[in-house]
Parts: C-alpha cells; structure tokens; sequence
C-alpha cells in the first residue's frame, strides 16, 4: 500500500480519534482546569504526526507487544492453531514432511499518484499561505516602533509591572504599531507582544494592564510553539476540515486559559473587570489570520461570548479538579496509545515488496510458464555470487503471503540466539499431547523439528522467548510485514504475518551472509537443520510450508538455497489459489525450474 492511501486511511481514524477528545473535552468540561483543556491539544497534536513518522523512529506495535508480554496469556502451546487440519504430505523425491497449518493487494498506482499529486499541489497552496503570513508579520516588525522607558514611559513602567506580576523574567519587547487591530504575540527564541497604536489613548491603564497580562500569558503557557506546529499540520492536512477545525477550537481553549491565568494573577475580584474589558473591546477584536502563528486576544463573537461565559463562571482549581484533570488527561493519552498502531504503516500494512531498486542488468525476467502449468505462482532465484536476480511472474513475487511452516527458519535462529538452545543441545521434550501426526509424538531436536515440520516445537520456542522479544527479531531482519498481531501460536498460518517471494530471497542470502551479526555457530545450526541432500546441482537446503483455508490448499512455499563450491544461490516458490497449492508441489516445481535453469 503506497504512503497516500494509507494516509488517506489513517485520516479515518484521526476523525475517529477527533471526536473522542472532543466528547471529552465537553462532557467533562467542568472537570477539569483551563489548562488541561489546552493540554490535551498536544495529545491531538501528536496523533496528527504519527501517520507521519517514519516506522523507524516511532514503533507503537513494539510498545504494544511489550505490554502484552506482561499480561497473562490464556494459550497454551497446541502445536496445531485452533480450528485448522493438518495433513501430512510425504515428498519421496526430497525426503521432507510437509504439514500444513493455516488459519483463516495489489496496489492502484494510477489512484496513488493522483491522490500523491492533489495532495502534494494542496500543501504547496497552504505553504505558500504560510509563507506570506510570516512576511506579514516579518514586514509588521519591522515598521512598527518599539516602546522604550524613554520614548512612552508611562506605558513601559505598565507593562514591566505586568511582566512582573505575571513572573516573566525574560526579556520580552513591545511594539506599537498601526497595521494591527488587536493586541498580538509571537516568537519562541525572540518573543515579541504587538499592541495597535495608541491603545492607551483608547482604553483606560486597568484595561491596558489585562491586556498586557492576557498576552504575557501566551507567552509563559509556550502558545507560539503550539501554533507554529498547528500550522504545519495545517499544512498537511489542508484537505481535512474537520482537523481545520480542531484548531480553531484548540486557539478557542488556549484563549480561555490565558483568560483564567490573568485572573488568578490579577485576583479573583478582578474577574468582573476583566470580562468587562473583554466586552468594551470586543467590537475592535478580529480573528486571528488563517495559517497565522500569532496568539491574538481577537476572536469571532461566539468565541467572545464563551469566554466571558467562562469568565463569569469562573472558580479557583482545588485539588480535587486538578486530579481529575490529570486522570482526563492520562486516560486521552492512553486512548491515543490504543488508537497508535492504526496511525501508524501496522494500521494498514503493504502488501507488496519494492524491486525497484534492482538495475535491469541484475534482474532478469524469465517464462517458467510450462514448469507451472496451470499452477498459479510466482520462481525467485538470486546468485548470490553474481549478485543477478532471475524472476517468474514479478507481480505476485513481490505479493506478500502468510510464511506458513517457512517461519520456522527464523523462530529457530531466534530461540538460538537468544539462548533458549543452542547447537549442541537443542532438544525439547514432548508434553505427552496426542498429534495426529506420529513423527511429532516424541522429543524433538532443531533438525527434527524442521525435518518433521513440528508445529509444537516452534511455537514452544516462541511463546518462551515473548512477542515483545519476537517482534524485535522480525523487525531486525526485515521480515515481510512483521505483523505478529495474530498471537505467537498464529501468525505465521494464514494470519497477520506476510512475506513475498523476492523477501523470502533476501533473508536468506542476509542469512548466509549473516547481514545481522548473529552468531556464526547459530547460522550454521540453523544451515544444517535445513539441509535436505547432496545433488548433481549441489548441496540442496530448503524448507516448504503448507497453507490451508476452510480445509482446502491454498498456499505452497518452498525456499531454500544450493551450495555448489563456494557458488551459492537462493529461490523461493510460492503457488497459490488452487486445489495442489502445498509445499510438496511447490518443491516439485522449483526442482524442475533449476534443472531446467
């Protein structure tokens, strides 16, 4: 799935997401303080980006796999995931088991570029709408005259009472300047406050003096940073106006909470006198600009309305509030935690593998179409030692499907390094549960196990080591979607983890090429366990997995690698969707394609 539809679908949730903080922030508006209410807007904030972070830097699924790893689990090792059937097919040309296990995209390019163009075009708009505010205000600085003791001293010694009323102890400048009609603040590194010309001809020192402790306020309580990032998010998200919205209504929240903070600076009994400034002045307010980062005292007449409605009601935080604001506060922050994964590429994972960056002198296509007959699938072969690629049917090689028992490969590796066995002593004793298949009833070792398919082996293996360690594992080398979300008894059988073809190739030439820095004694336990035979094409090491749906065949693999002095090259089969799509067919055929090859 390409980046603009799955934000495009990760946009779905943060509407979800939206109408969340918004209930809260209504129903439990008497509740909780001022600032909380401005607080929880950096929570929606953050929702905003992690559609846009990289999955390397952010990993919600990582968290969440930690957490389950806490939790009591109600599995137990089964060895065969809940309502599936296993069968045993017997390859006497290979001499494997194959026992499948299973549980119950292609991407539209033309539909990607377009949505990637509009919003591409859209966000250039906004930008260029940013950039002319920032010239605004940049062109507003520089023509406006700033108040010094010795040009209005009257109205500096004002407003220096104000900073030290309201604890600001850095240096803050006022302008003057006629450009503006409402008082305004900006500025994180150099922070400034803009008041229209003669305002103190205007209005009284007392209305003067909430004025310049309102925007003092924005100051302390860090608005600008808030709406410098409301405006780059505004940016990306130009095309939604429900988020549009959310803004407003944010500016609304952090209005009121200057509102409350100057009365506890001024005093409760300053209440009244304020909201009546508020209400001589709000004919000269206007709203702030759109995709402007300045802090405005202006807003609409609604917005007015509420805020002297707030100023009326207001009352001290106690304890009891501040509590309860803070348990608001934490469980929306748990919320956005819940909802993190669904912001995130594991909400909606892709279902496809990139091959684009091979050149076309190492990548070869080549018709194996009478080797698959009517079998629908897909031949990976890549020489390692030439460094060239040989490909049948590119589109479903790159088309990730569960791994079925070609997991298997992995989990091993990782129960070694992670020291759960090791290669001299990797037995495992059977728990005495009856197996329909006889070679699974007794002890196993790491090469039994993968000879005779075990499903109990591997699964022990896992739930051992703990999804959270796992995940970081899958994550290390790249494997396909790394989705364990189906549990550790599941997700490799036709469940959340995929892989394609062409990454079934890689890993292993990473795996011989121990790419991860993994032990070399682990690498070679795991090569042995996968060895099938010497043959006239060389040393042939492989691994098939069956996938079953509703009782019926629907996935086949077989990967591996051959070893023919020091020349090696690894494939992968995978057929699908028909009634002979298992391991044993899937071999039969890659056994064909490197004779014929």
């Amino acid at each position: 799935m390409t980046f603009p539809i799955h934000f495009l679908l990760c946009n779905i949730v943060l509407t979800g997401f939206l109408g969340l903080v918004l209930l809260f922030r209504t129903v439990f508006r008497r509740h909780v303080t001022a600032d909380s209410r401005r607080r929880i807007w950096y929570i929606w904030m953050l929702a905003l980006v992690l559609p846009l972070v990289p999955e390397q830097l952010f990993d919600p699924a990582g968290l969440i796999y930690k957490i389950r790893d806490l939790l009591p689990s109600a599995s137990s090792v089964s060895g065969i995931p809940a309502e599936t059937n296993d069968t045993a097919i017997a390859s006497m040309q290979l001499g494997l088991s194959d026992f499948a296990s299973s549980l119950d995209g292609s991407t539209a390019l033309p539909l990607s570029t377009f949505l990637a163009a509009f919003w591409g075009i859209g966000c250039a708009v906004t930008f260029l709408c940013f950039i002319i505010q920032i010239y605004k205000i940049y062109m507003l600085k520089n023509s406006a005259r700033r108040i010094t003791p010795e040009q209005e001293p009257d109205l500096y010694a004002l407003y220096s009472s104000c900073m030290r009323k309201a604890g600001v102890r850095r240096q803050v400048d006022l302008y003057t300047s006629c450009r503006i009609e409402s008082p305004a603040s900006c500025g994180i590194l150099r922070p400034t406050i803009f008041i229209p010309e003669d305002l103190d001809i205007l209005l009284s020192a007392d209305d003067i003096r909430f004025i310049f402790l309102h925007e003092l306020q924005h100051l302390k309580h860090k608005d600008a940073i808030l709406n410098g990032l409301s405006c780059i998010l505004q940016i990306l998200y130009w095309f939604h106006p429900l988020i549009r919205y959310s803004f407003t209504v944010m500016r609304r929240d952090c209005e009121i909470a200057c509102d409350h903070a100057v009365i506890r600076t001024a005093g409760r009994e300053q209440a009244a006198s304020y909201g009546h400034m508020l209400i001589r002045y709000a004919g000269s307010l206007r709203d702030h600009a759109f995709l402007s980062p300045l802090s405005s005292l202006g807003q609409d007449k609604s917005a007015a309305l509420r805020r002297i409605k707030e100023i009326a009601e207001y009352r001290p935080d106690t304890r009891s509030r501040k509590c309860r604001s803070i348990v608001i506060l934490l469980l929306t922050a748990l919320l956005l935690l819940a909802a993190s994964p669904f912001l995130s590429v594991y909400a909606f994972p892709d279902n496809t593998f990139d091959l684009s960056d091979l050149s076309a002198k190492q990548l070869e296509q080549i018709d194996l179409s009478a080797c698959f007959a009517e079998t629908q699938g897909s031949f990976v072969l890549y020489d390692v030692t030439k460094d060239q690629w040989q490909i049948y049917n590119e589109k479903l090689s790159t088309r990730r499907v569960s791994p079925d028992s070609t997991f298997k490969i992995y989990s091993g590796l990782f129960a070694l390094e992670e020291g759960l066995i090791t290669p001299e002593s990797s037995g495992r004793e059977w728990n005495g549960t009856a197996y329909p298949f006889e070679s699974w009833n007794q002890d196993q070792t790491l090469a039994t196990a993968m000879q005779n398919s075990v499903n109990w082996y591997f699964q022990d293996l896992d739930q051992q080591m703990g999804i959270s360690a796992l995940y970081s594992y899958y994550c290390q080398v790249s494997f396909g979607n790394c989705d364990l979300s189906s549990g550790t008894d599941h997700y490799w059988a036709e469940a959340s983890l995929k892989i394609s073809p062409a990454e079934q190739v890689l890993l292993l030439s990473g795996l011989l090429q121990n790419r991860w820095g993994f032990d070399e004694e682990n690498i070679q336990a795991v090569k042995n366990a996968l060895f099938i035979a010497d043959t006239p094409l060389g040393k042939l090491y492989g691994k098939t997995g069956t996938g079953l749906e509703n009782g019926k065949n629907v996935n086949g693999w077989f990967v591996g690698f051959l070893e023919n002095e020091g020349h090696v090259r690894c494939f992968a089969t995978n057929i699908r969707d028909t009634d002979g799509a298992d391991g044993t067919a899937a071999a039969e055929i890659t056994l064909e394609v490197l004779n014929s090859l």
